[in-house]
């Protein structure tokens, strides 16, 4: 450990709190079964009254068929996430063979604050834009359009869906009860587009169709981005919803990021984790989620460098604004120093001192930079091992006696950018189901699904 004799204790406080042990991974496993059994037997309304105590929502996709691989078409996916929105040109060409155009938009904070018709109508105008880029114009053959959305759903048909509740950085009006895509149609009408909202799917839903569709038997599908969710094929008989459709399975989409919400004691939150949430748009929601997703273990950090900074052990008490203003270290930040080797640390010094505006960093400041760093990825692989895991054992209890191995698909900024985290992810499986049994799990590493996905579910939905 780097530094005096207190800068190593707190160091070692800090590894403590933040180290993950595999009989706390057992028991937040279990816990998460609970939790999920308990959402598969409530109404599926996404609203935590309806709901009984720590129960993750578990939300029906009304997906009711798995994807052949030999869908062909051309559609339009539309996917809303969080500071960005992607527009995609999708040919789906059986096989398994896809053609991808694609353009990323910025979505203005203040949309974030406005009301759900200023939302979709930003969004439809960014379709517009995107149709105009790749030739396509109003006067062409109507493409079907697949919405793709961040957030939990409420539907009773693939054509049709509310938002339940917001979360990130959003914060709407005039959201209750509204058929999203009936009021993006009217958008996309209003400005002559050649568009017909056919179909609407949460995120983790998209994923997991298009792995569907390139890798037969994909169990299950996550996201570690900005947020985190994940979402899984489901025998019907199991679910004591009422479902709207019929078929044997039905992808049931999690939203896992509530986990921890009502189960005090479960998840190891240290003060910091408390301080993060206090002061975070939605306090006291999404726990699981404020744990290990891109939007919030930067800011972690942060209140980590703070707490060490207020007690004098690190960057001898000089205080910036940078390091005072909330999110300003960004996560994209903890996987630069992660990957820094360099004998000086000279990517995590320039991170401290001409990004977060400190006048000088010593080496041993930078190494203890490093080891906060590494500590908050370490928890966050290990906790999403655990919610994998859960899934697994939820669908599969016995893997050992499985006649096929089982496939999970991961996709996002997380998972992709933080250099060691699907080894401690991998380290986390392994902890809980054995060096033998790990090994009939196989890990898929995904990009731009979600278009894929959604261009999917609207080929899918024009056949219902």
């Amino acid at each position: 450990m780097p530094g005096n004799a207190a800068q190593v204790k707190v160091l070692e406080e800090l590894r403590a709190q933040f180290t993950v042990t595999t009989a706390m991974l057992q028991a937040i496993s279990e816990a998460m079964l609970g939790s999920m059994e308990r959402g598969l037997a409530a109404p599926a309304t996404g609203q935590e009254e309806d709901a009984p105590k720590g129960a993750m929502p578990m939300l029906p996709s009304c997906i009711y068929t798995h994807p052949t691989g030999d869908e062909v078409g051309e559609a339009v996916t539309l996917e809303l996430t969080g500071e960005f929105v992607k527009v995609y040109l999708v040919h789906l060409q059986g096989q398994e063979k896809v053609e991808i155009k694609q353009k990323k938009f910025h979505l203005d904070a203040a949309i974030h604050r406005s009301s759900l018709q200023q939302l979709l109508d930003t969004l439809a105008s960014m379709v517009d834009q995107f149709l105009s880029s790749v030739g396509r114009n109003h006067q062409g053959p109507v493409l079907p359009l697949g919405f793709v959305v961040s957030f939990p759903l409420i539907q009773d048909s693939i054509h049709r869906a509310s938002v339940a509740h917001w979360s990130k950085s959003f914060n709407l009006s005039g959201f209750e009860g509204k058929n999203i895509a009936e009021i993006l149609q009217i958008a996309c009408q209003r400005l002559k587009l050649p568009i017909k909202v056919v179909a609407v799917v949460n995120n983790a839903t998209a994923s997991l169709l298009a792995n569907d569709y390139r890798r037969k038997n994909t169990l299950v599908s996550c996201a570690i981005s900005t947020g985190t969710n994940a979402a899984y094929w489901e025998t019907t008989s199991c679910i004591q919803k009422k479902l709207q459709g019929q078929g044997d399975e039905t992808i049931i989409n999690t939203e896992w990021s509530t986990f921890g919400e009502s189960c005090a004691g479960v998840l190891p939150v240290t003060m910091y984790d408390n301080r993060l949430n206090r002061h975070s748009e939605h306090h006291g929601k999404n726990v699981y989620e404020k744990m290990v997703s891109g939007r919030y273990l930067g800011e972690l950090v942060r209140w980590i460098l703070v707490e060490l900074l207020d007690r004098r052990l690190l960057f001898d008490g000089e205080y910036t604004t940078e390091l005072n203003t909330p999110y300003a270290f960004d996560t994209s930040y903890i996987a630069q120093i992660a990957s820094d080797v360099s004998p000086q640390l000279d990517i995590t010094g320039h991170i401290l001192e001409d990004v977060m505006g400190l006048s000088s960093s010593t080496l041993t400041t930078r190494k203890m930079v490093k080891v906060v760093c590494e500590l908050v990825c370490q928890r966050a692989a290990r906790l999403v091992a655990a919610g994998i895991a859960t899934v697994i054992n939820k669908r599969v209890p016995d893997l050992a006696a499985a006649s096929e191995r089982v496939t999970v698909s991961i996709e996002g900024s997380v998972y992709d950018s933080l250099p060691s985290f699907p080894r401690r992810l991998h380290e986390g499986l392994r902890r809980l189901f054995g060096t033998d049994l790990v090994s009939r799990i196989d890990i898929k590493v995904t990009k731009d699904d979600n278009g894929i996905g959604g261009a999917i579910a609207a080929i899918m939905a024009q056949q219902t």
